[in-house]
């Protein structure tokens, strides 16, 4: 169930990235185009704020970024700025990490950060993509919302036994509350 809600999320994420954005490449737009019409292809990106190292990472900018305008590495290869970028993601079938540079530096995209949480928070596995918790902004309301939310589904997890959603949400929890020792 998460992951249908999730991958409706992404759309809705890259409709307002095409929406309210313009892209450096053109390439940019068709891949993300290609991304938002394909159930399987949302399924296996994943957005990101920090670039994990040996993961397959599309690295997009705006058009008023100071950055590459579209990037492509993984373990074997890097391909900035080419037609090839397209041709590696349509035929890449694993999961790959995008990373958006957006050019107002000194504002964070609330959507984006609305869904770097929701990643987070629904992905039990991904342990690669926890420090992205530490750059997102919440109101005091939302993260004391967020954590009592967290607190339930631990509990939820100890009265079912699932081990797994145990420690996933006792890690997200505990990256909560590390955010404001340096406050």
């Amino acid at each position: 169930m998460y992951e249908v809600h999730l991958n409706y999320e992404k759309r809705n994420f890259i409709d307002y990235l095409l929406f309210h954005y313009q892209f450096k490449s053109r390439i940019s737009v068709w891949l993300l185009n290609l991304i938002r019409a394909n159930s399987e292809r949302l399924e296996r990106i994943h957005f990101v704020d920090h670039i994990v190292q040996g993961h397959p990472t599309l690295e997009i900018a705006t058009e008023d970024a100071p950055f590459v305008a579209i990037k492509y590495h993984d373990t074997h290869t890097i391909l900035m700025n080419s037609n090839e970028i397209f041709h590696n993601i349509v035929q890449h079938d694993g999961i790959i990490d995008i990373k958006i540079h957006f050019g107002h530096t000194s504002q964070r995209d609330k959507r984006m950060d609305h869904l770097l949480l929701h990643q987070i928070i629904t992905s039990y596995n991904n342990h690669d993509y926890l420090k992205d918790m530490y750059t997102i902004e919440l109101s005091k309301n939302i993260e004391h919302q967020l954590i009592h939310t967290i607190q339930s589904q631990i509990d939820l997890s100890l009265n079912m036994n699932d081990v797994e959603a145990f420690h996933h949400f006792s890690n997200v929890l505990n990256l909560l509350e590390l955010r404001h020792m340096n406050d």
